[in-house]
């Protein structure tokens, strides 16, 4: 289906196809999903996963940004909506953040970009481009009143560096498991975030970090000693931890406490609640 947008979006194009439940059951209950395109002025395009829970007209979109590579590769496979990264911890918890209030909308990296989802483009011009495109869709076309922005682990490159470019555009951004210390290799990616100062961001913003994060480049130390005036949330405990330190199931993807970790947003988004500490029984 073509939308016709207004003459505001004119450099915009969206197409939406209806799909059935997403490929990760569980990820999606409850949930109706959509996949969107939106056709950037540079002349490539950019896949969404628009989430809404049944029966719900939220006015909220909360765009995920999901750790490393980022791209999802979002696409509908005979009419059933897939997307790889599919154990990432905003992608496997987004019912989470689906509310009467709040909708969900997964970022893929724009097609051109697939390959290359790095550092020079997330911290770039294009990238801040490219995403007001998005947030003007989900304005124009979504019911979209307000809108934050949520990165977790390397997505939290593209979360402060968005949420410093669009400026008056959103509401406010949350980083999860945030990027604080790259590895030196020349190569290694992460690199913008070594000096990072998040207190330059005029919107509204918040940390979301697991005090036991086995990984080294998103340290729960560093963000505690580089946040400055912006919040903190600490998740505490966590279930059937496995994997690579930096990997989505251990306590560096909120293994086990997926539920609180993002309710916990939820609360700062509609109510700018921000408790010190949260945990609770494993989800």
């Amino acid at each position: 289906m073509r939308v016709r947008l207004p003459a505001a979006c004119a450099a915009l194009f969206l197409a939406a196809t209806s799909v059935g439940r997403a490929q990760a059951p569980q990820a999606a209950e409850g949930l109706t999903e959509t996949l969107h395109t939106v056709r950037l002025a540079r002349g490539t395009e950019l896949n969404l996963q628009v989430s809404r829970r049944d029966g719900t007209t939220p006015t909220t979109a909360v765009l995920l940004f999901a750790g490393y590579p980022g791209v999802l590769r979002i696409r509908s496979d005979n009419g059933v909506l897939r997307h790889d990264l599919a154990g990432n911890f905003l992608v496997r918890a987004r019912r989470f953040l689906n509310t009467a209030q709040t909708f969900t909308v997964l970022v893929d990296c724009p097609v051109d970009r697939h390959e290359h989802c790095d550092d020079d483009y997330r911290s770039s011009a294009d990238h801040i481009a490219d995403i007001a495109a998005v947030v003007e869709a989900v304005r124009a076309n979504f019911g979209a009143r307000q809108v934050y922005l949520v990165g977790t682990s390397y997505g939290t490159v593209s979360s402060s560096f968005l949420a410093r470019g669009l400026g008056g555009k959103i509401h406010g951004a949350v980083h999860t498991a945030t990027f604080t210390d790259p590895r030196r290799q020349r190569n290694a990616h992460g690199q913008p975030m070594r000096d990072f100062d998040w207190s330059k961001t005029a919107v509204p913003q918040l940390f979301v970090h697991h005090r036991e994060d086995p990984c080294e480049v998103t340290r729960y130390d560093s963000v505690v000693a580089r946040r400055k005036d912006v919040p903190l949330i600490t998740v505490e405990g966590a279930a059937n931890v496995r994997g690579e330190p930096c990997l989505a199931f251990t306590q560096h993807g909120f293994v086990g406490r997926e539920r609180v970790a993002m309710e916990s947003i939820h609360g700062w988004i509609t109510e700018r609640r921000t408790p010190a500490v949260v945990g609770g029984p494993a989800q």
